[in-house]
Order: C-alpha cells, then structure tokens, then sequence
C-alpha cells in the first residue's frame, strides 16, 4: 500500500511542477519513471534494462510512424500544397459568412489529419483567421474555429493512432470504429456553435442541411471503413495496392513529362495529396507507414520539378527534425509504462484503482465527465502527459478493457486539444488575434464538455465497457 500512496504523490509532484513550468514534459515523464521504478524496489539492473533500455522503444513504432508523418508535411509546406487548398476554398466559398466560415473549418480539419505542429498552424491560420475576421467573425470566434477544425483533424492523424496501438494494444480497426462516429458528433458540435455565434436565424436552413450532409458522409465512411469488425486486425485490399502501383507508374512517367519541361506550376491533382493517407488506411486498410510513403511519393511526384530531388531530402530531413521533441516524449512515455507495469508498481496500484475507476458504463460515463478538465496542463487524462502511465496501470490492472481506456482518453482529450490555454496553438492563435487564450477557453470548453459526454456514451454504445 505504502509503494501506491508514494507512486501517486510522485504523479502529484510532477503535476504540479509542470503546472508551474518548473519541470518540462521531456524531463518529467522519463524522471517520473526512474523514480517511480526505485520506489517499487526495482534494482537498478532492472530500471536500466526494462525501464530505460526497453522502454524507450516501447513506442518505437509510434514514433517512427510520426516521422513518417512529418515528412509529409514538411513537403506539403514547401510545395505550397496546404496553403493552395485553404486558398482554393476561400476564394470558390462565396461571401456568405456560416457557409465560408464551415468550409474554412473543414479544409483546416482535412488538412490537420496530416499536418502538425505550431509551424503548420501558423502557415493555416495566417490564412484562415484573416478571412474569417473578414466575414464579420469575432476574433475569439475565429480562433475557437480553427482550433476546432485542428482538434478534428487531430482525431484522424494516423502517427496519433500508433500510439494507442502501441501503448494499449488496440487494433486499428478498433480506432475507426470509434473515431468516425466520434468525429462526426464533434462536427455536429461545430456547427452548433458557428449558428449560436453567428445569431442569425437565417443559418437555421444551412445547419440542417449541413447535418443531414454530415451524418451522410461520416455514415459512407464508416461503413466504407468496415468498422464493423472492429477488433479485428486490418487486412490490405490487394486490389487496392495493385491499383496504386498501376497509378504510381503513371504517376512517374507524369513526374518525367513535367521535369523534361520544366513546369514550376502546382497542379490540381496535388491538393489530393493530404487525403491519401486516410483514404489508404481508412477504406483499402492500408497500415499507417506505408499510406504515408504512399502520400510522400504522390505530393513529389504530382509537384515534380528539376530540384525536386532537393526538396524532397530536405523534407525528410527538416521533417524529422521539427518532431524531435514529440520523438522524446514518446521515448519518455515508454519509460513510464514500462516502470508501472513493472509486477510490484502493478500489485501495489491495482487495488487503489479499483477502489477509484469505474468498470460499468454509467459509473464510467459519469466519472470521467467530472474529470474530463485533469487532461489540462498534461494532467493525469493526457495521453502526453501523465496519463500515458495511467493509462497502462488501468490496462494492467484489468480494471477497463483497453478500447474503454482509449474511448475515454479520446473523449476527454477533446477538451485538452481545443481550450487547453497553454497549448502552443492557443496560445500562437491568442496572440495573433490579441486576445486572452482564457477567452477562448470559456468560449469553447461547453462545447467539448458535451463532445465528452457524447463520446464517452459511444464508447459504452460500442461494447468497449461492461453495462
């Protein structure tokens, strides 16, 4: 008992140093898990091979498939791929401020299922947030959009996926059958918020086509994702990798024509470039990394120019570079689970979070909507805080299945990805509007509470917790 009550003070010191910003994530979780390894008694053999050694690859993985990711997005920026579709989209969106103001929000979450980083938010919003003020929107109501349309975007962000992959053993099928529906409802909540903010009576019409259009396109991609079987590994269509090895020949010989003649000019076809990834994993289930070399080779190739052989290296190369510090926090993730998933931190910390989390749906439902703001300031609901250790001593304990465990991380996570005032985005997007990030916070946080009701009541509609 005494190894559980001096594990959780050392989650609560931690808490409380990176709320103070005296101690940063990168330093915190890899200390935590040294320290919470010696409290268990674990010798020091031990902490150097399964806690450091081992542990830093627990999400080799994830972390490999996030480079993958960046690499993609570093080329989009320099090929100028993202800025030509919220450019495309703000210039054939018409005057009319809901429909502009829902399309701007939908390109930002179509472009955040690949991009990432303040970088990518800075290159979006010096874009978006312009056009949106424009239109009459106020700042905090701009600034509420697009960090909406990221946090959606985020949701489909495979290098994302991997890590819950990685971290709970869910399979990927079981991530689309949640992340769909549970984006569709965050839509459904964006709308909502756009006609309130707008407070025009007129928009009524538009947001009731727009949902029936939503719920249209989210209940075609759920099906044509065969959630379904969710549970089940994914299998590649053959189909589907004959058809892109076909497309991709055509694809060099294209690259060809365009180097013989020198075209500088960005074609129609490369503003697909984004969405390949999804559509690879989502409906020919395709795993993360290869959709993301599928992405990569599509965005050179339709873009091909004579020092594309350039831009493609840097790409790679600044690509990983801009997520090296997301690489040690992962690093620093793995270090933790492996220290509380150690036999004596398990023995000593099951019965503690027996006695605190809930095993039925309702209990469930209702405890993690109370708790929903600890996924604030990497709080112990923060995958990408302290809640990754958290997240593995509830797995091990056999207290929630590992989909209920994802299901309530995604959910809560909602309101950490779109109000938290010290996210780097917040703050940017604050700064860049003079406006207070708390602002925006009260403005958002209603919307993302009821988005984690919501998605906590999915994942007990799902059959990931016991009714």
């Amino acid at each position: 008992m005494f190894i559980g009550f001096a594990c959780i003070l050392v989650f609560l010191v931690m808490a409380g140093a990176m709320y103070a910003r005296k101690l940063s994530t990168l330093l915190a979780l890899p200390l935590m898990a040294i320290l919470i390894a010696v409290i268990g008694g674990m010798h020091p053999d031990e902490i150097l091979n399964q806690v450091i050694g081992k542990g830093s690859l627990q999400l080799a993985v994830a972390y490999t498939t996030t480079m993958f990711g960046a690499m993609l997005a570093e080329l989009m920026n320099r090929q100028g791929i993202a800025k030509a579709v919220v450019r495309w989209v703000a210039e054939f969106g018409g005057d009319n401020p809901f429909i502009l103001s829902l399309l701007l929000t939908a390109v930002t979450a179509l472009l955040f299922s690949t991009l990432g980083g303040l970088g990518a938010v800075i290159m979006v919003g010096t874009i978006v947030l312009p056009v949106m003020l424009s239109i009459g929107l106020s700042s905090v109501t701009a600034g509420s959009l697009l960090l909406f349309g990221i946090g959606i975007g985020g949701m489909f962000t495979l290098s994302n996926w991997q890590i819950y992959i990685d971290l709970l053993a869910v399979p990927q099928s079981t991530i689309v059958s949640f992340i769909v529906p549970f984006a569709g409802v965050m839509s459904a909540l964006v709308l909502i918020f756009l006609g309130i903010e707008l407070k025009k009576i007129s928009n009524l019409p538009y947001i009731v086509v727009s949902l029936v259009l939503m719920a249209c396109a989210y209940a075609t991609l759920f099906k044509g994702a065969g959630a379904a079987q969710a549970g089940q590994p994914a299998v590649i269509d053959p189909v589907s990798a004959q058809i892109v090895f076909a497309a991709f020949l055509l694809l060099f010989v294209y690259a060809l024509i365009r180097h013989k003649r020198n075209t500088t000019t960005l074609p129609g076809l490369a503003l697909a470039t984004p969405f390949i990834p999804l559509v690879l994993v989502l409906l020919c289930h395709w795993e993360i990394i290869p959709a993301f070399v599928a992405g990569l080779l599509f965005g050179a190739l339709t873009t091909w120019q004579r020092n594309s052989v350039n831009t493609l290296t840097r790409s790679i190369i600044e690509g990983v570079s801009s997520v090296v510090p997301a690489v040690i926090v992962m690093v620093g993730i793995g270090m933790l689970y492996a220290a509380v998933t150690a036999e004596p931190i398990k023995q000593a910390m099951s019965p503690l979070l027996a006695a605190v989390i809930p095993s039925h749906a309702l209990p469930y439902i209702i405890v993690f909507t109370v708790a929903a703001p600890l996924s604030l300031y990497r709080g112990p609901l923060n995958v990408w805080g302290m809640g990754s250790g958290l997240a593995a001593l509830i797995r091990k304990s056999g207290t929630l299945a590992s989909p209920a465990i994802y299901g309530m991380l995604m959910s809560v996570g909602q309101i950490q990805s779109v109000c938290d005032p010290t996210n780097t985005q917040n703050i940017w997007i604050a700064t860049y509007l003079g406006v207070d990030t708390k602002a925006i916070l009260v403005r958002t946080i209603p919307y993302a509470w009821v988005g984690v009701v919501c998605g906590l009541c999915l994942s007990a509609a799902l059959g990931f917790v016991r009714w």
